[in-house]
């Protein structure tokens, strides 16, 4: 939490050295206007034909995990800082998406962000704390086409901490550098730091292409370091009004890591292709396939055949949208595991999955 607390000192200095100021003018509109408040709530209702055990996550569903019930993705509240010199942000949040995410051991799960940033000149910028990551096409719901993870998301990182600088090279290039603690961890695990880097171009309106990578040794202090390698691709086209297209992929890499060979790297690979139809600003239809092979573990688990994830899945949603900050998603989703890969109920190696979503942001 020592972000957290860094974040709300920065932001109170920033108030009182302003306050005579303030108090001269008598005008606090014009002090307060550089912050803002958010609040993001998401509800689901999920089930799947895998009746495995009851009320525990269901396998490659990082987002709606439960199964058969009532749940909260999460509810989360927002303040934000932002003028042209300092910006940062403070999200606090609860649900099933944190808690099996974050998972236990992480100490600030209910922090979903938590970080600070000034500019030292005119397009750059330099921030630290707690973020979001920058890998992959796909967040927390609000953000996507779909409000479920597709196979190759849900083994990407999901949040990260460390050092970004960010720098805008023109209105249609700009790139990132981050030193990070690790793959999806706030707390660092051993003495190494990663780091990444984010490139995205933009040569129109229409299209949009962005390479992501995190290089870091994942394994935890004492352990046989094992250097990884992920390197993210990402294309967004919008041809028309109505039409939205995103195609990602994903190639990684980690040393000692194959099963039958651990002297040799191992790599793991996963492609998703996602579009969407806007019937009208309230309805929309959207269709995304997906694939993912990770047959060494490096970053999924070992299956009951000895190997890692070997799966391809189909996904089909509809949305409405009462009004522009809101939204209600009915899902379905096919997975269909490599045939000796039958790890679902009644030694099946396929599952169909139905999901309703609610949300709401202000």
């Amino acid at each position: 939490m020592k972000t957290t607390k860094l974040f709300l000192i920065v932001l109170s200095l920033i108030f009182f050295s302003h306050g005579k100021s303030i108090s001269q003018d008598k005008d606090l509109n014009s002090y307060f206007k550089n912050f803002s408040i958010s609040a993001y709530v998401d509800t689901y209702f999920s089930y799947d034909t895998d009746k495995n055990i009851f009320n525990t996550p269901r396998i490659f569903c990082s987002i709606s995990p439960y199964r058969d019930m009532f749940g909260l993705n999460v509810a989360q509240a927002s303040l934000k800082y932002n003028s042209e010199i300092i910006r940062g942000i403070f999200t606090m949040q609860y649900g099933d998406i944190p808690e099996v995410n974050y998972g236990p051991v992480t100490r600030s799960k209910y922090v979903q962000e938590a970080n600070i940033g000034f500019s030292p000149a005119s397009k750059l910028w330099i921030e630290g704390g707690y973020f979001l990551t920058h890998i992959g096409a796909e967040s927390f719901p609000k953000n996507n086409i779909l409000s479920s993870f597709s196979l190759q998301t849900n083994y990407e990182p999901l949040f990260q901490s460390g050092i970004k600088m960010s720098y805008d090279f023109s209105d249609q290039f700009a790139a990132s550098l981050f030193i990070l603690n690790g793959f999806n961890m706030f707390e660092d695990n051993n003495k190494n730091k990663s780091a990444g880097v984010q490139l995205a171009f933009s040569p129109n309106a229409k299209l949009k292409f962005v390479y992501n990578n995190i290089l870091g040794n994942e394994q935890p202090d004492g352990a046989r370091g094992k250097t990884r390698f992920l390197n993210n691709f990402i294309v967004y086209y919008y041809p028309t009004n109505e039409i939205d297209v995103i195609a990602s992929g994903d190639y990684g890499t980690q040393q000692h890591s194959k099963i039958l060979d651990t002297a040799n790297s191992a790599n793991y690979y996963g492609a998703t292709l996602t579009g969407r139809y806007k019937f009208s600003p309230k309805f929309s239809a959207a269709l995304r396939g997906e694939f993912f092979q990770d047959l060494d573990a490096v970053v999924s688990p070992v299956l009951i055949n000895g190997t890692g994830v070997k799966a391809n899945a189909l996904a089909f949603g509809l949305e409405y949208k009462p009004v522009e900050k809101a939204y209600v998603r009915l899902e379905y989703r096919y997975v269909q595991m490599d045939a000796a890969q039958k790890i679902f109920y009644d030694d099946s190696n396929n599952r169909s999955e139905a999901t309703m979503t609610f949300g709401f942001e202000y």
